[in-house]
């Protein structure tokens, strides 16, 4: 009975929730426990594949090599307890190379990650991207999922292709070694930023923004997304102290229910935390 529970449970799941146009997935399965993602130094070897995308774009994060590359975690230190995160000790950094990611500019989109900062303390960027905006007078970079360096608090913040530049910050201050699961969304004219501290409570809307309307609030592709660090004024900047995982980028406004689950709802519905973070693809 247990096992036809189980089975009706994954069945339910699969057609209850709408897992909309996955671009990009992170889930750092695919490597060993405490080792660097590129483990050769950059003379050996100019950035390889750190870690695979799982959405089956080829949007692969790179590593430079075993200094400034991320690490693998050590086993269970991720949201669920299962598995492996992305460790960045304050120079660690993920990248990506691919044309089809920096090219990217939709105008209805999702961005989620899982992230544990250690010492959110100053500006520290989770998400970024790299090259200048074009932009007249505009130094920053087109994006950042960040702590901002003011009150500590979340922050996004995007340039469009009108050549606009919006900034949300949020009602969380994240607590220095607290996972959560970060969820920023764009429907074409509001951003909505949503946030679980994996503590039984679920989703709860910590930003809002409305843009201007008859515009095209599509995001402004510039250059290399990066992970663990920001860019400012032609510079690496803002790295973390800290651990990511479970990086989704999708092409649809996502909803809450539509989120990347906590782990509470993967044990109630019998699944494995492992194989549920392998399954959302």
């Amino acid at each position: 009975m247990k096992k036809a529970m189980g089975a009706l449970a994954v069945v339910l799941l699969a057609g209850s929730i709408s897992f909309g146009a996955t671009v990009l997935h992170y889930t750092f399965e695919d490597g060993t426990a405490g080792m660097p993602m590129n483990n050769y130094p950059v003379t050996q070897q100019n950035g390889t594949v750190g870690t695979a995308d799982l959405s089956g774009n080829g949007y692969h994060m790179h590593a430079w090599d075993d200094y400034w590359g991320p690490l693998f975690s050590a086993l269970g230190d991720t949201p669920t307890g299962a598995g492996l995160s992305s460790v960045h000790d304050n120079h660690r950094d993920g990248y990506t190379l691919a044309d089809g990611i920096r090219l990217w500019s939709p105008s209805t989109w999702t961005i989620e990650l899982s992230f544990k900062l250690n010492n959110p303390d100053g500006w520290r960027t989770l998400i970024g991207r790299d090259d200048w905006t074009g932009i007249p007078g505009d130094i920053a970079a087109a994006l950042y999922v960040q702590s901002n360096g003011e009150n500590n608090a979340m922050r996004f913040t995007f340039a469009t292709v009108s050549d606009e530049r919006y900034f949300l910050d949020s009602s969380l201050i994240p607590v220095p070694g607290q996972w959560y699961h970060l969820a920023v969304v764009g429907d074409g004219d509001r951003i909505d930023m949503y946030a679980n501290p994996f503590d039984g409570s679920g989703f709860e809307n910590i930003g809002t923004l409305f843009m201007t309307a008859g515009m095209d609030h599509s995001l402004r592709p510039t250059g290399n997304w990066t992970f663990g660090r920001g860019w400012f004024n032609g510079g690496f900047v803002d790295h973390i102290d800290g651990n990511l995982d479970n990086i989704r980028f999708s092409d649809v406004a996502l909803t809450p229910a539509e989120f990347i689950p906590e782990p509470a709802t993967i044990a109630l519905l019998g699944l494995g935390g492992l194989a549920l973070r392998r399954r959302r693809v």
